[in-house]
């Protein structure tokens, strides 16, 4: 049900927007490694100076696996007091519209800014959880705003471009305002071309 959910999110992504981009590059597919890791989707608009990314990846893998949450861990600690290994990293969905410009001289090395949102899926261990039955916490859905910046070098010649971007996520519900940072780095591959 989930697979199909985001499948079909993408299909409706990709078939909806204008395929007679006037830049070059249409739409690129890449790969996170960070806090994401995961995929990513980039359509651009215009000249390139506007894109809309997709990234579908972990959420607290690197960074937060044994952060405090509202009244409980993402972890849960043994009778040593050391962090389980039991309550893996949870999933996100972030759609982020961003801005980019050149640095310099042609269009090789671009800076870009954006802001979007970001649903999460995660185990959560409460104290009720701790007192009660499941031991192993309960899965909850989180959302809220998310916004990044970056750097992105297009190797010269081909379709291939390698980015580092940096940002934050900022729950709203239903911890409001809990904080997470996110810094990532990848690669992307431009597979549909412009007319």
């Amino acid at each position: 049900m989930k697979k199909s959910f985001f499948l079909g999110i993408i299909a409706m992504l990709l078939i909806s927007l204008d395929s007679t981009a006037q830049y070059n590059n249409n739409i690129a597919v890449g790969l996170k490694i960070g806090e994401p890791i995961g995929l990513n989707i980039r359509k651009y608009f215009q000249y390139g100076d506007k894109t809309f990314d997709i990234n579908i990846g972990s959420y607290g893998l690197l960074y937060g696996q044994h952060r405090k949450y509202r009244d409980g861990p993402y972890h849960l600690k043994n009778s040593n007091g050391k962090y389980t290994s039991s309550q893996p990293a949870g999933m996100m969905f972030q759609g982020i519209y961003s801005w980019h410009r050149p640095v310099g001289k042609g269009d090789a090395i671009k800076v870009y800014y954006g802001f979007g949102g970001q649903v999460n899926y995660r185990t959560y261990v409460s104290k009720d959880n701790l007192i009660g039955t499941n031991q192993n916490g309960e899965k909850h859905v989180s959302m809220g705003p998310t916004g990044n910046a970056g750097i992105e070098y297009n190797l010269p010649g081909n379709d291939v471009g390698i980015f580092l971007d940096a940002g934050g996520y900022v729950e709203i519900v239903p911890d409001l305002l809990f904080m997470h940072p996110q810094l990532s780095a990848g690669v992307r591959v431009n597979i549909v071309r412009g007319k």
